[in-house]
């Protein structure tokens, strides 16, 4: 018997150009933005210039928060709110990868809430909403624009720095994905993002929580990846192919926002955290090792995502556990994300890795196998030792 939950409130506008609609669409909520974004990359392309300038045409005062550094830190938050209030904002602007999208969420998070943040780590902990919410990625891979999910880290926690708030009032009002504003990206942080996008919507097909209507967004999120993350690397300034990329991420966020992650999610987080590895490479160099012992507990699934990922996929090997895992790291080769890995872990941080990921038991529930400590330690070892 089908039964599930579907809800994204958030309206997404899509397709070239999307970017010059800011204006008119803050004017919906408010007129004094508060613009969440990176340090230099935004203002270097010209991003900010061109919001700035359709901000005023609606009469709308902006102020410019360009603060936000790779993993947000609780401090950057916290200075987020006290320019907010003190410049008297009424609307949030999130402009740039996921680490400003993230911050934006937040800071909102905060300005109607009481601190400390800490109260609000978890899940479905918000009392109030956040002021109202826009999205500009600037990357196709967070998906950050349609879900209700922000990670901040703590910079006082040594071994649990990355902190999740998951709360559907964190839902952005609006998203607006222009592809022109990718088309910028370098291979190596398209490759990044592209592989975080895959990991969402291979996470979000395999989950135990999936459903049809979740499974179809996220398998043909992984079809359009495949086809189109090798081209956009080898072929950076492509409209079509960078539009593709970008709606293959919102699919695979959407799906995501209705049944989480599983555990190669909780898995990277460490790699992130402790030897500043991007999100998405850090997923790219377990992911392999994560599907092969994770196989058995639903070839059936493994076998569709393979198939669909990479067209010329041989059925007698898209049937196998280690085959499988082959073709997907020959994938990953092909995108360039399992390149210079030459990363130093002390084996005894892998230890300590595999200990935390098995106490987290809503990822290991939902996952496909339950894997054991040894089993995940071992992902560890033969991902980042070998």
């Amino acid at each position: 018997m089908l039964k599930f939950g579907f809800y994204l409130p958030t309206r997404v506008h899509f397709g070239p150009g999307a970017v010059q609609q800011v204006g008119k669409i803050t004017r919906l909520y408010g007129k004094r933005a508060f613009v969440v974004t990176g340090r230099s990359s935004a203002k270097k392309l010209g991003f900010l210039q061109i919001i700035e300038k359709k901000l005023k045409e609606e009469k709308i005062e902006p102020f410019f928060f360009q603060e936000v550094e790779p993993n947000p830190s609780i401090d950057t938050i916290e200075k987020g709110v006290e320019l907010f209030n003190k410049q008297r904002c009424d609307v949030i602007i999130g402009l740039g990868g996921g680490s400003p999208l993230d911050a934006a969420k937040v800071i909102g998070v905060l300005i109607k809430n009481p601190p400390p943040l800490s109260y609000y780590f978890g899940k479905n902990k918000l009392k109030n909403n956040p002021p109202p919410f826009i999205a500009l990625p600037t990357t196709s891979g967070t998906g950050s624009e349609v879900t209700p999910y922000a990670v901040v880290t703590d910079t006082q926690e040594k071994h649990h720095p990355k902190k999740i708030i998951a709360d559907a009032r964190i839902f952005p009002e609006e998203a607006l994905l222009d592809p022109t504003l990718t088309l910028s990206l370098s291979p190596t942080l398209t490759s990044d993002t592209g592989i975080d996008a895959l990991s969402h919507a291979v996470e979000s097909f395999l989950s135990k929580r999936s459903f049809p209507l979740s499974e179809t967004f996220a398998l043909e999120a992984v079809r359009i990846i495949g086809k189109y993350l090798p081209r956009a690397i080898s072929h950076p300034r492509d409209i079509e192919t960078r539009s593709y990329l970008m709606y293959a991420s919102l699919l695979a966020g959407i799906s995501i926002a209705q049944t989480g992650a599983t555990l190669l999610h909780a898995m990277g987080y460490p790699l992130t955290s402790s030897f500043n590895i991007s999100h998405g490479r850090a997923n790219a160099i377990l992911f392999p090792w994560f599907w092969e012992y994770s196989f058995p507990g639903n070839p059936e699934k493994f076998f569709k995502i393979i198939t669909t990922l990479m067209e010329e996929a041989k059925e007698h090997q898209a049937k196998r556990a280690k085959e499988s895992a082959l073709l997907l790291k020959e994938f990953l080769q092909t995108c360039g994300s399992l390149q210079n890995m030459d990363i130093k872990v002390p084996e005894e941080d892998l230890y300590r890795f595999a200990g935390e990921i098995v106490e987290n038991k809503q990822r290991l529930a939902v996952s496909p196998k339950e894997l054991s400590f040894e089993e995940v330690l071992t992902i560890y070892k033969k991902a980042l030792l070998i």
